[in-house]
């Protein structure tokens, strides 16, 4: 099982939507979430909501298989999918249905 750790800081307003996307993901929407982890194949993600003094920071972890979930979410037309996906970028404006501007992050350390 992989796991992989973003950290993106939050657009303007960018914090209440993420505590709102993850309400809506425990709440209502909690079967979808869990569908959309076992179609993709995540098996855990974590959020957290850092304060900077640069503004707010969205940490999030996904285990199980992280890249393959992006890869099927890019191209993903599962209302669900794009709901999520549309929640997300409004957060942090990064648009994950299109190519990774770079490496994924690189793990240098386990303790």
């Amino acid at each position: 099982m992989a796991r992989i750790a973003f950290a993106l800081p939050c657009l303007p307003g960018g914090g209440q939507k993420l505590r709102d996307l993850a309400e809506q993901c425990r709440g209502p929407r909690r079967e979808e979430f869990e569908d959309f982890h076992r179609r993709v194949g995540l098996t855990k993600e974590d959020w957290y909501l850092q304060q900077s003094p640069q503004g707010e920071i969205w940490n999030f972890t996904m285990e199980g298989d992280p890249l393959g979930a992006i890869q099927k979410v890019s191209t993903s037309d599962h209302p669900f999918d794009v709901w999520f996906m549309e929640r997300v970028k409004e957060i942090h404006g990064v648009d994950f249905t299109q190519p990774l501007p770079g490496p994924p992050p690189e793990h240098i350390f386990e303790g």
